[in-house]
Order: structure tokens, then sequence, then C-alpha cells
């Protein structure tokens, strides 16, 4: 077993020199395409903002050469405990917008990096204000006129972004990735795959879909966590994550989708294992006269990895090894295509 366990470690090791390897001849071949340096691929320009009592570190990526950008676009993470790059996962994206002339910023979420706060604390109107907040530093620091701001924003912004593409905005157009409306249903469907993947039986899963019902009623009591953690026993989330949760599992962006008003891409993959894709994208077909533009992505994952070399519901050690061996080519063949013309639109 030991002996085992050395080689998959070498083997680790040796894949993630490989990977080093790989991006960096990657970071040449740009910049010999582009006339430029590594370096210059890759400099950031740190910009600190604040909401409430929070400091948060942000970060700017001008387009490649330093042109003036066509357009800023900033990140919205997604679940978790991310950093200002989601661990190397947003490069795939900034690499190729930024050559296209692209300005991107993005920022380490509270609590996170070198950012203050507890993005456990927040809820959905909270994680909105804070990119309010965000549109704010960057117009005023690059003097980007609000129709050449964007956002692109992933799973669980789907409940922050819709609601910020109103009128009152202050930008010029989104995109989203991976969007559910509803939190709930959302749930449901994550519960359902997961215990699909898990070899569950049919009633197995019925099972735990009661369950899951169960707990959203539970929810609605907002009980104390000690009330919580003796009805769910060792399957209890910890007590910040149970907060999280109680403030936002009732979440639901689907007024926020009526008052839409500026252009908004919707992506979703067609194997995504964490959101019904085939359904929420169904939901647009019958708005025509909306500002929405909705697109399934074909061998695509909830991220828009290749389904067939990324699989699954989380991302893990393997996963980002894969990523980073990848690189661009991690994603999804139509992805960046479809993103870019979307952007050319917006941006003439």
């Amino acid at each position: 077993m030991k002996f085992l366990v050395a080689v998959m470690i070498v083997m680790v090791v040796n894949l993630i020199g490989l990977s080093g390897r790989s991006a960096q001849a990657d970071q040449h071949r740009l910049a010999h395409d582009e006339g430029t340096t590594p370096d210059t691929l890759m400099q950031d320009e740190l910009l600190t903002f604040h909401h409430g009592q929070h400091q948060l570190m942000g970060h700017y990526l001008a387009p490649v050469r330093d042109l003036p950008p066509k357009a800023v676009l900033l990140f919205v993470h997604g679940d978790g405990a991310f950093t200002y790059d989601a661990e190397g996962y947003y490069d795939v994206f900034w690499d190729r917008l930024r050559r296209q002339g692209y300005g991107v910023f993005s920022w380490d979420k509270p609590g996170v990096g070198e950012s203050s706060g507890n993005w456990l604390q927040q809820s959905m109107q909270d994680r909105q204000g804070e990119v309010r907040a965000a549109i704010r530093a960057v117009k005023q620091r690059y003097l980007i006129p609000e129709s050449r701001i964007g956002l692109i924003g992933f799973s669980q912004a789907g409940w922050v972004i819709p609601a910020l593409a109103s009128g009152d905005s202050n930008i010029g157009f989104a995109i989203g990735i991976g969007f559910a409306a509803n939190w709930i249903q959302q749930g449901q469907y994550y519960t359902r795959k997961r215990l699909a993947f898990e070899g569950a039986s049919a009633a197995e899963i019925e099972q735990a879909l009661a369950g899951f019902a169960a707990e959203v009623e539970l929810f609605e009591k907002a009980p104390e966590y000690a009330v919580y953690r003796q009805y769910k026993g060792a399957q209890a989330m910890n007590e910040a994550r149970y907060g999280f949760v109680l403030r936002n599992y009732r979440a639901d962006a689907s007024a926020d989708y009526q008052r839409i008003e500026v252009p908004v891409l919707l992506l979703w993959g067609d194997q995504d294992a964490n959101v019904d894709a085939r359904a929420e994208y169904q939901r647009w077909q019958t708005r025509k006269s909306s500002p929405v533009t909705p697109r399934l992505i074909p061998n695509a994952t909830h991220g828009l990895l290749k389904a067939n070399r990324f699989q699954g519901q989380t991302f893990g050690l393997w996963s980002w090894l894969k990523l980073m061996w990848w690189q661009q080519d991690a994603l999804a063949p139509e992805v960046m295509p479809v993103i870019l013309d979307f952007l050319e639109h917006q941006t003439r």
C-alpha cells in the first residue's frame, strides 16, 4: 500500500510539473502570437474597494499590449471560498478574453485571500451589493462607461446577476454560466443526480428527496443550530454553512428575470450534473421578446468544461490537475466562440 501511495504522489508531482511547463509554454506561445511577454500576459493591478465594513482585494488584468479595453468584465463567483482567479479556473477564460481586447476584474471573496469579512455570512442581497461596489470601483478607477462594463457570473451568481441586470444596474450586459432560477429546485436536482451517480435505487432516491423536503420544512421554522444538528446527526452542515443556507434557501431569480433590461447571455452545459440545464434552457424558449439569449452547450459540464474529461458534481484535486494540464482546451469547443460573439455585439 505504501508503495502504491508513493507512486501516486510521484505521478501527481510530475503532472503538476508538466502542467506548469505546459502553462508556461502556452504563455510563451501566446506572447509570441501577440508580440508581448509572458509577464505582460500575467501582470495584474491590485485595486481594493469596500462593501460595508469589509475591504475586498480586487485584481484588474488589462488587455494584452495594454490597449484600451473594449469593455471590462467583472467575474462573479459561484458557491465556495474562492480567491480572485477561482484557483486557476478563470484563467481558461481570461487569456482568450484579454487577447481579444477585454479587461477583466475579479476579487477575493470576503474572508478569502486578502479580503476581510466572511462570505458565509452573506445573503444574496449582500452579494449583489458587493458587486455594485465593485462596479463603482472599476468605473472610478478606470473611467469605463457603464455601457462597457459587463458581468460574468457562475452557478450561485444566478441569484446575484439577474437582479443587477435591470435598468438601474449600471452595467451594459451580463453573461451567466450554469444558473438555476430556484435554490430549492436546484437542490432537488442535485440530490437526485448525486444519488444516481452513487448507484442508488429509485426507491432510495425518492426517500432522499422526501428527506430533502422535510429539511426545507424545518428551515421554515428557522431553528437554532443545535436543533438542526440534533435533527440531522452526522449529516449536519457545520454551523457557518447552516447559517448561510438558512439565509439563502428561499432564493429565486424568477421575478428578477422578468425585470432584465440589458442584454444577457445565459449558458448551460448539456451534461450539467448540478443544475437541470435542459429545464432551465427550455424555460426561455417561450420568451421571444426578452433581452436574454439562452444557449445550451453540447458536451459541457456545469462549468462548461468538456464533459468527456470532467465528470461529477464536485471539482477536486484530480479535476484541478486536469484543468492545469489542458488549460484552454479544457473548455467545450463552442464556449469561447459563443461568448466572444456576444461580446462583440455589445461593444460595437
